[in-house]
């Protein structure tokens, strides 16, 4: 009868054999292919200047969606960092003052300005001209409140970034000085 001294010495003959076959057969497995390479989201400007506008048209129907009652539009799906923050406060303010925006804004005008597509996070800006003459302001008894003497046709300029598989809206400034 075998002793536990023999049992164990067996143990450990078999651990250390099944480490040298475990070892052999790594060693002959074929080697791993290399990462590829992550390739630019972009191949030129003009990609990345027409995929923010089509971000920004996606947004602008978004918007119109909304504005004409469509419950499942949602155009804050469109943005990140601060200008998302600001579009959600600026809607609880309306609806706190009970006042809901009706009506069509139109993109009249779609510039790229810059893309950096060098780094990790892809930046594009451009410029854009809306025509926001259709949008009105109504309060809560229906009397439109929309403000007197506002211009009803401004350029903004637009700050997307994004990474290799989606561009969104980061920043929105309206742009006095430029005409349209």
């Amino acid at each position: 009868m075998p002793t536990r001294a023999m049992r164990t010495g067996s143990l450990v003959s078999m651990t250390i054999c099944t480490g040298m076959i475990l070892a052999a057969l790594v060693g002959c497995a074929p080697e791993s292919k290399p990462s590829p390479t992550p390739t630019p989201a972009f191949a030129s400007e003009a990609e990345a200047f027409a995929a923010a506008e089509e971000v920004y048209r996606a947004y602008n129907d978004a918007l119109n969606a909304k504005r004409g009652g469509d419950a499942k539009a949602d155009p804050t799906a469109l943005l990140t960092g601060q200008i998302l923050d600001e579009e959600i406060t600026a809607a609880q303010q309306l609806e706190s003052a009970e006042i809901k925006l009706e009506g069509r804004a139109e993109l009249l005008s779609f510039v790229g300005v810059r893309a950096d597509l060098s780094g990790s996070v892809l930046e594009v800006v451009a410029r854009a001209c809306l025509d926001i003459s259709g949008v009105r302001a109504i309060d809560s008894s229906g009397v439109d409140v929309t403000a007197a003497g506002r211009s009803d046709v401004y350029a903004v300029a637009v700050h997307f970034t994004g990474d290799r598989d989606a561009l969104l809206i980061s920043e929105y400034n309206v742009l006095a000085e430029f005409p349209c």
